[in-house]
């Protein structure tokens, strides 16, 4: 009798443990950064091949010109990648040189912006 104690005591810790890793696990993975999970957009990894270092003010600029020049396609809206509020007004990291970051971050913008446009 004693032993199917000790045995149901200890199937229920294992039980009890092998629950508390779960979550941990899972915790960990959505850490991970969101580099790691990106999904470009057509035409990205052309205009920017990365080798393993994600380019975080490219990923930006070309993500949002692509999804602009799609919705501008759709909308029968004329092609004009530089008169939209997205490309003029682009949120700064903080710690980022403000020029360097808004001449990257246009660039990418007019890039995906056409290809998504015109289709390429």
């Amino acid at each position: 009798m004693i032993f199917r104690k000790n045995a149901w005591a200890h199937l229920m810790l294992a039980g009890v443990l092998s629950l508390s890793v779960v979550p941990a696990g899972l915790a960990q993975s959505s850490q991970d950064s969101d580099a790691n999970s990106w999904s470009a957009p057509r035409g990205y990894d052309m205009a920017y091949p990365e080798h393993g270092t994600p380019n975080m003010v490219a990923r930006q600029g070309y993500a949002a010109g692509f999804n602009q020049g799609q919705a501008d396609l759709s909308r029968g809206t004329s092609f004009k990648p530089t008169e939209n509020k997205a490309y003029a007004h682009a949120k700064i990291p903080k710690g980022m040189d403000k020029d360097t970051f808004k001449t990257e971050f246009r660039e990418s913008f007019v890039k995906g912006y056409t290809n998504a446009y015109k289709g390429q």
